[in-house]
């Protein structure tokens, strides 16, 4: 008859696995990426291989007037971490994720360009820059991922990606 492994050993196992497997002998572990969220000015450091619970993401990226969060599309955090990879950044800033309908109104009846039944909206949307990247350069990579809409912020500076149709745009 087998013996069934401590409770302490199981713990143990657990916790040596959690966070994946260590890189291999010779190479360096990844880098965690520094989210910044522009309007509530707290920081979010993403290791690739071991992501926060998407509650914390979701928290991160609510709606700054109403501080309501909102389920997000998982596909837009990679983004921003493939964004960080390919221009070898470890920070990305982040100027909008959720936005709830309340205040997209607002936005709406104060002449911002959002569009009605914005993205953000649903959680499918971010706004974002990478500093020292051009907000053009960082429109085109963002083109070529093919997730959906990208729309381009130059007097801003930052860049708009949904998991929408595929689409783009350029706004002020």
């Amino acid at each position: 008859m087998p013996t069934q492994p401590a409770k302490k050993d199981l713990a143990a196992q657990a916790k040596s696995t959690r966070h994946g497997p260590p890189p291999a002998p010779g190479t360096r572990p990844a880098k965690p990426v520094n989210l910044y969220n522009f309007w509530t000015k707290e920081w979010l450091a993403i290791d690739a291989a071991a992501p926060p619970a998407p509650a914390t993401i979701n928290r991160f990226l609510r709606d700054h007037f109403t501080n309501k969060p909102a389920a997000m599309e998982p596909r837009l955090v990679a983004m921003l971490l493939a964004a960080a990879s390919h221009f070898h950044s470890d920070v990305v800033d982040v100027v909008s994720g959720f936005r709830h309908p309340k205040y997209n109104l607002i936005l709406r009846k104060k002449g911002h360009q959002v569009a009605r039944d914005s993205q953000h909206t649903h959680g499918n949307a971010i706004d974002f820059y990478v500093p020292s990247v051009a907000a053009q350069v960082l429109q085109t990579w963002a083109k070529a991922q093919k997730l959906g809409g990208v729309g381009l912020y130059p007097e801003s500076g930052f860049v708009h990606m949904d998991t929408g149709p595929i689409r783009s745009w350029s706004g002020e």
